[in-house]
């Protein structure tokens, strides 16, 4: 280990010179080792910091107003380096501001990464499981971060936040504690229900719903949207009248012998349509003059 105290070399004898020369090489040769900072320091010098143990790099910064740790081991291979073919970590590594850890395909022109939430409450930390899991399993979690294979089948117990026995094999059984009955897609043991939405101007969205109700008190022209494509479709519409009112129906509409209901004034009228063809053509039945 040694330091200088500068490495300016004055004018001086020759051996008070060569003397002076070799103090200052050896200081510059171990990196001005020792366990206190050189007293002289310049930006971007090089320090070997031995008052710790291991041995810290220390390096100079560019206002030569502090010392920045190269190295916290000067003793560890690479200096304790991650080298670019590869290292082992022994500590955790934080990818800041949602910086990518990324997994390049074989010739590095694309890659597959994965970053954190946008926004993180609070840390989580997940657990890999400690063996690879069955063909077709899925990753699933504890609820405490401990992730584990499953199998992607069986008995669903909540769906949506509701509880009951729900399966499904080749068709779905919602309800009965068991599969499906023979030739069905859906099998349902006990009651459902369905919203209803109340129509704020004249347009059935059937996105919303399958029973709709309206109040009108003047002649209406409905329409319908976001009909369901390619697919059979049914919905309600519940509406009652004030006054001598006429409902003009979209022209896809057809009732029996092409014949609209006549509405009664102070009355409740139910409507029905139905669709095969994503909405090209509807038929329509009514059920009127309801009192309540």
């Amino acid at each position: 280990m040694a330091q200088s105290t500068d490495i300016t070399l004055s004018n001086q004898s020759g051996l008070a010179f060569r003397t002076e020369l070799n103090l200052i090489l050896a200081a510059l040769s171990s990196l001005q080792s020792g366990s206190s900072a050189p007293s002289t320091t310049n930006a971007y010098q090089l320090w070997i910091d031995t008052s710790s143990s291991p041995a810290q790099l220390k390096i100079r910064n560019g206002a030569n107003s502090a010392w920045i740790v190269v190295s916290s081991d000067v003793t560890a291979t690479n200096l304790g380096l991650a080298a670019l073919s590869g290292a082992t970590f022994t500590g955790d590594v934080t990818m800041n501001a949602q910086s990518d850890v990324r997994f390049a395909d074989s010739d590095s022109s694309n890659y597959v990464a994965l970053q954190g939430a946008a926004t993180i409450g609070s840390n989580v930390t997940f657990t890999l499981p400690s063996s690879d899991g069955s063909a077709n399993q899925v990753l699933k979690t504890d609820g405490s971060g401990a992730l584990s294979f499953t199998d992607n089948s069986g008995a669903v117990t909540s769906v949506g936040g509701q509880t009951g026995a729900v399966t499904y094999a080749t068709s779905w059984a919602v309800g009965t504690g068991a599969t499906a009955a023979t030739n069905t897609d859906l099998d349902v043991s006990g009651t459902y229900a369905g919203n209803v939405v109340a129509v704020s101007a004249l347009d059935i969205d059937c996105s919303t719903g399958n029973y709709f109700t309206k109040s009108i008190s003047a002649d209406s022209t409905f329409t319908f949207s976001n009909i369901p494509s390619s697919r059979a479709f049914a919905f309600t519409v519940e509406i009652d009248v004030t006054g001598d009112r006429t409902i003009s129906w979209p022209s896809s509409v057809s009732f029996p012998s092409a014949t609209a209901p006549t509405l009664t004034s102070g009355k409740t009228h139910l409507f029905f349509f139905v669709t095969n063809d994503g909405g090209t053509s509807f038929r329509a039945a009514s059920l009127v003059d309801y009192t309540t």
